[in-house]
């Protein structure tokens, strides 16, 4: 008898223990990915994985795979990193940057690779990446209701070919339904001159677009491809600016297609074109477009027949902090047009790109940046000094609150992201670690929040940051194979430059090998013609 008993306990002690790991399981986890890390460890913020394609692949409904920095380069040959498993509505897998933009997804344009993200899974959450050098495109989706939140998305699709196949920044097939993009950056996606090769090319149903920036790119910001028609697209709070071809271009068979608070901008063709695009429901409200290459809107290229309505149109200059493609910065400037002049979407979001609150009430500014008044009252960034060179670990930021409500918070930004967290007490001073940015010029500012909800933008400084990027202590292979020197390295060191100089004149300048380097087997390969003879080569961080 007692025996019984006590394995009836014993089962129940059994059950109650895996019911607890299911119902843990069911909650979702926090796994971590980091350049560190192996893909042999438990994936603890203390023992993280290796690659981002390991991680993904354990992962269920409710988890989070949190992208430490770094450069990843781990892809499934034929797909790219493969976003294939699904979460719920209330449980979605999240792939998330543990820094925004500090997890860059690097594709080296392998032949091999084909995207950047592969995702044909539902219920997905990808945050916060810089998605580059992919051959064939950044992401390409053929799942529902994923979002893509947060990215910075350039520089795919560039390699030249004859394809006819387009290769975009992102791509949604018209198989999908839900998906959203909100607070991107997707530029110079595409080949030089393609008008096949957009920023986003959009076939799905039910698809939101907000608060994207969207520029550079070969052909349109924004294709619209009606193959199974469109519906119920929202076009929202966007810029699309400097695309080759058109800001947006709807195509083929449209149903409800809605266009507003958008700033379109100097684009090659129209701010707005169609070509054979038939059907109804396309509104056009309270955009502003100008200096766009043959005029602001066309409704009828191609044979174009859809119904339409177009409200309210600005027709200005934007005046933007910098209308250049080089540098191009969407934030609005002092007497902006674009202020106040949109519509109140408070009932679809909330915030802009920044995350900066939008009015509950009243009219919105339009693009992607709500306007945040300059300081008149001394609120300004204190230390670095603008146009100061900035190196190292350890830079200190500053801000002086003179004059302000004594109550309030500071968030410093980099580049209009956040830098730390937000101060509540003075001192409001951060540590910067530029060796985390690139090398160049970045702007620094900071944000105000009083205890009404008013906010104060610093005036922006440039710096300038100069840090020398490290040697890697590894071992290259340089062999000589008949008219070509081909230069060899383990393919765990990620995210580093080939450089070269002369043995003859040895004093010259390191110089970049400009060859992209290719993965064979577990090396990276470049193949230097033979004339490259008589050189010494170095790998140094990007």
């Amino acid at each position: 008898m007692y025996l019984t008993v006590s394995v009836g306990r014993r089962a129940r002690v059994v059950f109650c223990f895996f019911l607890v790991l299911i119902l843990l399981r069911v909650q979702g986890a926090d796994l971590y990915v980091s350049t560190q890390g192996s893909d042999s460890n438990p994936g603890t913020s203390a023992l993280p994985w290796r690659t981002i394609t390991h991680g993904y692949s354990l992962a269920h409904a409710g988890d989070r795979i949190i992208v430490m920095p770094g450069v990843y380069n781990d892809y499934t040959s034929g797909w790219g990193i493969h976003v294939g498993a699904s979460g719920t509505a209330s449980s979605p897998i999240v792939l998330k940057s543990q820094v925004k933009g500090g997890a860059v997804i690097d594709g080296l344009n392998a032949s091999d690779r084909n995207e950047g993200i592969y995702l044909d899974g539902n219920y997905n959450v990808v945050d916060g990446f810089e998605i580059r050098n992919s051959p064939n495109g950044g992401i390409s989706i053929w799942g529902n209701n994923n979002q893509i939140l947060n990215c910075e998305i350039h520089n795919n699709g560039n390699p030249a070919s004859t394809s006819t196949n387009g290769k975009d920044g992102v791509y949604s097939d018209l198989s999908t339904s839900g998906n959203i993009y909100s607070a991107n950056s997707i530029h110079d996606n595409g080949r030089t001159g393609s008008n096949l090769d957009h920023g986003l090319y959009l076939c799905g149903k039910n698809e939101l677009v907000i608060n994207n920036v969207l520029y550079g790119n070969a052909a349109s910001g924004l294709q619209v491809a009606g193959y199974a028609t469109v519906s119920n697209l929202r076009v929202y709070n966007n810029v699309m600016a400097w695309n080759g071809t058109s800001g947006i271009i709807l195509w083929q068979s449209l149903s409800g297609v809605d266009i507003k608070n958008n700033i379109i901008y100097q684009n090659g063709h129209y701010g707005v074109g169609s070509y054979d695009a038939h059907g109804s429901g396309v509104v056009v409200d309270h955009n502003l477009s100008y200096g766009n290459g043959y005029g602001d809107y066309n409704f009828t290229d191609g044979g174009s027949d859809y119904s339409y309505t177009q409200g309210t149109a600005i027709s200005s200059a934007p005046l933007l902090v910098n209308v250049n493609v080089a540098g191009f910065d969407a934030h609005l400037a002092a007497g902006s047009p674009a202020i106040s002049a949109g519509l109140n979407l408070s009932s679809v979001f909330t915030a802009d790109k920044d995350g900066v609150s939008r009015p509950a009430s009243g009219p919105w500014d339009l693009g992607a940046y709500q306007y945040i008044a300059s300081s008149g009252l001394g609120f300004a960034i204190s230390s670095p000094g603008s146009g100061a060179t900035v190196s190292g670990p350890s830079v200190a930021v500053t801000a002086s609150v003179p004059g302000l409500l004594p109550a309030l918070t500071v968030q410093f930004q980099l580049d209009g992201k956040s830098l730390g967290t937000s101060l509540l007490l003075p001192p409001y001073q951060v540590t910067w670690d530029s060796t985390t940015a690139s090398n160049g010029t970045h702007s620094l500012t900071a944000v105000a929040t009083d205890l009404l909800g008013n906010q104060t933008l610093a005036n922006p400084v440039s710096v300038k940051v100069n840090n020398p990027g490290p040697l890697l202590n590894t071992r290259l292979s340089v062999i000589k194979s008949g008219q070509s020197i081909k230069v060899s390295w383990p393919s765990a060191a990620s995210g580093y430059l080939l450089q070269c100089k002369s043995l003859i004149t040895y004093n010259d300048s390191w110089t970049l090998v400009t060859n992209v380097p290719i993965i064979v087997g577990n090396s990276y390969l470049v193949t230097e013609p033979a004339s490259a003879d008589g050189k010494i080569y170095r790998l140094r961080s990007q």
